[in-house]
């Protein structure tokens, strides 16, 4: 969540809301590559069907 109202949002135009994007990402982000690996899916799947 960027913390935008829908009222804030829909005064934005599109450059700037993409701005906004951009910006909230690369703080929210280390700019690692954080896909799991195909053990970790398969610990994962298992874990939800045990749930």
């Amino acid at each position: 969540m960027m913390g935008f109202t829908p009222q804030e949002v829909n005064a934005m135009s599109i450059w700037q809301f993409m701005a906004a994007l951009d910006g909230y990402e690369k703080a929210n982000s280390s700019g690692e590559d954080k896909k799991l690996t195909e053990q970790e899916k398969d610990e994962l799947f298992e874990w939800i069907l045990e749930g």
